[in-house]
């Protein structure tokens, strides 16, 4: 009989408890991962599903080059498969609220994917713009250094106020949108810098400060009221950061000079929420990057579109009587 993914994916939401049953012979599964990376933080571990809705765990990996790999289900009749990201340090026989991946089995196998796991809405749809951007430095006196502040809003919208430029999918708890710039893409130069997290509303329009307001580059470090209600930041100044880092103010419109290409690429990632508090200079962009664009040449108040960079994992199972 098909068993319903939403209906699954509920109770495995909800489910507390989990564990191995010893009555249950097993089955073995052959995994194949698409697009997935090896983790800098926390560990991958699978997860089968009951009947009941109950997780039973395949075990903690690392992840295999080719990324394919056999799991022995401890359960005779899986009814899906997740894939988590467990936390660092984590000891609980618990799935964490990282869930990555995962699928309904059906006929002995399963499509894995991210929708419905990483966002809350299985139809959510990743494949195109979220929106709009601008580069401004609202929290200097100065227009001169405009080129360095990064804001997702429109500074021009009717009646004077600024206005929501970009609406995403809603993420399940456990993930959390994070925006960088990033400097020197894809060269052995690259330094990637936050300018925050941050949580679209129900409706998915992104309105409200960051986690860090203008951000700790800004003219205004300590003030979490610095700038306008949307997420972005100022990098006009070191304020007591290394020096070994691009010259401030940063110029997000400069160019290689051999090449012309520009020298920054904004992104946005969806982050595991347990690494919430690291420092800008520390963080990293997690593997979850649907959303980029590279800044190249424009005006301070030139919308500049987000476009989509990276496609969310995906992974498939087949079960092996």
């Amino acid at each position: 009989m098909m068993k319903s993914t939403s209906l699954l994916t509920t109770a495995l939401f909800l489910c507390a408890a989990c564990g191995n049953d010893p009555t249950d012979a097993g089955v073995m599964l052959n995994v194949t991962f698409t697009n997935l990376a090896t983790l800098s933080e926390g560990t991958y571990e699978g997860w089968v599903i009951d009947q009941l809705g109950t997780p039973h765990s395949t075990g903690t990996f690392t992840l295999a080059a080719n990324g394919q790999h056999t799991f022995m289900s401890p359960i005779d009749d899986p009814q899906m498969f997740v894939l988590t990201v467990e936390p660092p340090g984590d000891a609980d026989a618990v799935p964490s609220d990282q869930k990555l991946l995962g699928g309904g089995i059906v006929n002995g196998t399963a499509t894995l994917t991210s929708l419905g796991f990483v966002s809350a809405d299985p139809m959510a749809d990743f494949s195109t713009s979220p929106g709009t951007h601008v580069l401004l430095t609202p929290t200097t006196a100065t227009d001169d250094d405009n080129d360095a502040g990064i804001w997702l809003l429109d500074p021009l919208a009717p009646g004077g106020a600024p206005s929501a430029t970009v609406t995403l999918p809603e993420l399940n708890p456990g993930w959390v949108y994070e925006g960088w710039v990033v400097y020197a893409p894809g060269t052995g130069n690259q330094m990637a810098f936050s300018y925050g997290k941050f949580t679209p509303g129900p409706d998915g329009v992104l309105s409200g400060r960051d986690s860090d307001a203008a951000g700790p580059f800004s003219g205004a470090p300590s003030d979490l009221s610095a700038g306008p209600p949307f997420p972005g930041s100022d990098f006009v100044a070191l304020n007591g950061n290394p020096a070994t880092m691009p010259t401030t103010p940063f110029d997000f419109n400069g160019d290689d000079a051999l090449t012309g290409d520009s020298m920054w690429m904004h992104v946005i990632s969806i982050e595991p929420a347990f690494d919430e508090g690291e420092g800008s200079l520390v963080a990293v962009p997690f593997q979850l990057k649907p959303y980029g664009d590279a800044f190249g040449d424009g005006g301070p108040t030139d919308a500049r579109t987000i476009t989509t960079l990276n496609p969310l994992p995906t992974g498939s199972v087949a079960v092996v009587q």
